[in-house]
This record gives structure tokens, sequence and C-alpha cells, in this order.
């Protein structure tokens, strides 16, 4: 495609997704046809149908063989998707990753301290009890990253809940990677409970840098600092592992 039609490309699907946004259309709506979307707009058909399908990449919009074009909202796994690809395929390296996380989640847990209800404190508990069964690593990590899934839910801030969902594969590795069983031995879940059910955001944040540095002096141990997020993600992990 030539630059100059990429950027029309480009500039239709902007004012066709602000359009989108905050031009009346709901969500479940069908678009007008390519046709008289692109004599709106004074495009070609070919011009106006690749802004559309960029659109459908973007999580906006999604075709129906026979139906047409319809209005859609997965922002969010867009979003999800699009943080996950930006730390995978950039060469940040997981002494990065690290340092983002412990900001990351001290800030989700010290909102869950003050926003977590009893019925989403009452899950974690559950949670954390049934990690304590765990034997097989795997089923471990998958609790674990439950637990911090849903501390994120908690913090009711969704900004923080699509971060730590795209960076749900990492937490796996580092999980698998380390054991585990330095974290069952400590009991750092319970204590950082114990601090969200007395509503001590401060104490919080204290358990949540506790669980962080021993994970990570664990996880050390297993890969150099300096290594790479996708060599992390990519390095001996069972591909259901891998996925949302």
């Amino acid at each position: 495609m030539a630059e100059a039609r990429k950027s029309l490309v480009a500039t239709v699907q902007s004012d066709l997704q602000q359009m989108l946004m905050y031009g009346g259309f709901a969500v479940g709506d069908c678009l007008p046809s390519e046709g008289a979307l692109a004599t709106q707009f004074g495009v070609s058909r070919t011009t106006m149908r690749d802004a559309i399908s960029g659109l459908v990449e973007k999580g906006f919009l999604v075709r129906k063989h026979g139906k047409g074009v319809f209005v859609i909202n997965k922002s969010e796994r867009v979003v999800v998707d699009s943080l996950r690809n930006l730390m995978m395929r950039d060469n940040y390296t997981v002494a990065e990753f690290m340092e983002t996380r412990r900001i990351i989640e001290c800030q989700v847990v010290s909102l869950a301290a003050k926003r977590a209800t009893q019925e989403q404190i009452a899950e974690m508990k559950v949670i954390t009890a049934r990690m304590e069964g765990d034997s097989d690593i795997h089923s471990y990590a998958k609790d674990d990253i439950a637990f911090h899934l849903l501390l994120a839910i908690a913090a009711q801030n969704r900004i923080l809940f699509s971060f730590v969902r795209a960076i749900k594969p990492m937490l796996v590795q580092m999980v698998v990677l380390s054991g585990g069983q330095v974290e069952r031995d400590s009991h750092f879940h319970e204590h950082i409970i114990e601090a969200i059910s007395a509503r001590d955001s401060d104490l919080a944040q204290r358990r949540m840098k506790e669980h962080l540095s021993a994970s990570e002096s664990m996880f050390a141990n297993s890969i150099e600092a300096d290594a790479k997020l996708d060599e992390l993600v990519m390095s001996n992990i069972p591909r259901e592992s891998k996925l949302e």
C-alpha cells in the first residue's frame, strides 16, 4: 500500500472511530453500507473497506456475513492485547517488568484495601485456602494469578485491571519458575488479606512489597534480570498457561 493511501486510510479510520465514539452509534447498531460511507467520506470503497477492517481489529466493529458491519465494544480486550504486545515485542527486560509490577501492584492493593467488598475479601480467602492444597505447581500458579486478578477487580480501577490482565502470562511463568514454596511457607497472601480486611492501605502496600521482594528473589535464581520478556513467557510453560 502506497504511503499516501496508507495516510488516507488512517485518516478515514480515525474519523470513523470518532463517529462511532461520539456520533450517536450504540453497541449493536448496524453501520451504513460501505458504499454509503465511502460517499459520505468522499473516498473509494476500497479505502473505506480498509478503514473498517482496522476498526474491526481494534474491537470497535464486527463483520457479520450477509448482514453488515455492527458496532461492538471490545476495547478492554484490545487494551490488554496492546499492552501485552508492547511488552513482548519491544525487547523489554525482566528487570523493567519487575520494577513496573512493583509500582502497579502496590497501588492495586492500596486501593483494594479501601474499596474491596466483603464478598471479594471472602473470595480471596477461598482462593488462598485452595492454594494451600495445590500439589501441582501449574494449579498453584493458576490460583495465584486468580488472587492477583481479584485484587485488581477489588481496586475498582479498570485501567489497573487491564494491566494486570496483560501481564498474566509473565506472572504465571514467574510462579512456575520460582516453585511457589516460599510464598506458601511465608503466608504472604494471608497477610495481604488481613491488611485489606483491616482497611489499612499502608500495611497492605508493605505486605505486597514483602511478597514481591521474596518472589523476585526466588525468581532471580531462574532467569537473568536482563533477559527479555518474550524469553520468559515462551520458555518451558504449558501452552494453555500462555493464553488468556
